[in-house]
């Protein structure tokens, strides 16, 4: 068979793969220019809405402090809006709460917090006016339009007792949790999500911002989420794990020190498999970052994430002895 009997007996099944494959290309230029165009968005988010709360241009206010006595297997919920959230461990049966409270033009005092105690545990509300509307037990909280330009930030600190889980949420602001030993929930819009716990599961969800969990084990059922748009997606567990992965990034790449499947090309890549007996669900997702999966034998494995450079916290005062602590606050 010469050359243009080949062509011709063949020349529909090249022009059909040729097809495909520039289709294939086409799409793939077009995801990753949509990516970009996101990314660079995203990344003006960033630069419009600054995170360093504690900056030498904002003004400082009088901190926030509150205590209450909370015990496993009771929950924290902390509700915020325009400020980060990190935890640590506590010593005690008290979880200990600070709010740092910075401006620049707005009243510090149009910024309520709010305490509600019920038998799950506590919640705490920061109220900006206009917005947020509702703060209930249980981490009932509901908001409705923006802040009007009310530049107030609280900067919360926590100290969290040991076997308390956490539900904390923000958004603007970074979350940082450290050395906690229950299961945690965390979220925010812009800014970063850093988690290590001795006992997940852990879900945390960012839109702009990096998301990394690290878990020593885990303390009952429940699936695990780590989910970004813009940023990386990591997770760090121990070595003998039972659970089902799923992964997927739009234009980062995909790394894992564990024996699983890896695929796709040109715009996408996902991962997938079954560690040990299956059973819980692990979901790593981003659209322009990486995804990592850990063991937490093969590194060393320092807290989760940066931390900020924060000025030392004063102590929180405990409540004169016999004064009765109302099942709700405000302040």
């Amino acid at each position: 068979m010469n050359g243009k009997e080949f062509w011709l007996r063949w020349r529909s099944e090249i022009l059909r793969g040729m097809v495909i494959f520039a289709v294939v290309i086409a799409g793939g230029l077009f995801v990753r220019s949509l990516v970009g165009r996101g990314r660079a968005r995203l990344d003006g988010l960033r630069q419009q809405f600054n995170t360093d709360f504690l900056a030498a241009d904002r003004q400082q206010a009088e901190p926030w402090h509150y205590t209450a006595d909370i015990a496993a297997p009771h929950t924290l919920w902390l509700r915020n809006i325009n400020g980060s959230i990190s935890v640590e461990p506590s010593d005690g049966g008290q979880v200990e709460i600070l709010a740092e409270r910075t401006f620049k033009h707005s009243p510090v005092d149009s910024v309520q917090i709010l305490t509600t105690e019920s038998e799950q545990g506590l919640t705490v509300c920061a109220m900006w006016p206009g917005h947020a509307t509702r703060c209930g037990p249980d981490g009932q909280y509901s908001s409705q339009g923006g802040i009007h330009g009310n530049d107030v930030a609280l900067a919360f600190t926590i100290r969290l007792p040991a076997g308390v889980k956490l539900d904390a949420s923000t958004v603007n602001g970074d979350v940082e949790v450290n050395g906690v030993t229950a299961p945690v929930s965390a979220g925010t819009v812009n800014g970063d999500i850093a988690i290590e716990t001795a006992n997940g599961p852990v879900r945390a969800a960012t839109v702009n911002g990096d998301v990394a969990a690290v878990m020593r084990g885990f303390s009952g059922p429940g699936d695990v989420n780590v989910a970004t748009v813009h940023g990386d997606a990591s997770l760090t567990l121990p070595d003998n794990v039972d659970a089902i992965v799923d992964g997927h990034t739009v234009a980062g790449d995909i790394n894992t020190d564990y024996p699983l499947v890896v695929s796709g090309k040109f715009a996408s890549h996902a991962i997938a498999g079954t560690l040990g007996k299956g059973g819980r669900h692990l979901k790593l997702t981003t659209v322009t970052g990486d995804v990592e999966l850990r063991r937490l034998s093969e590194q060393p494995v320092p807290a989760a994430g940066p931390t900020r450079r924060r000025p030392p916290t004063p102590s929180v005062p405990p409540a004169p002895a016999g004064t009765p602590r109302p099942r709700s606050g405000r302040s």
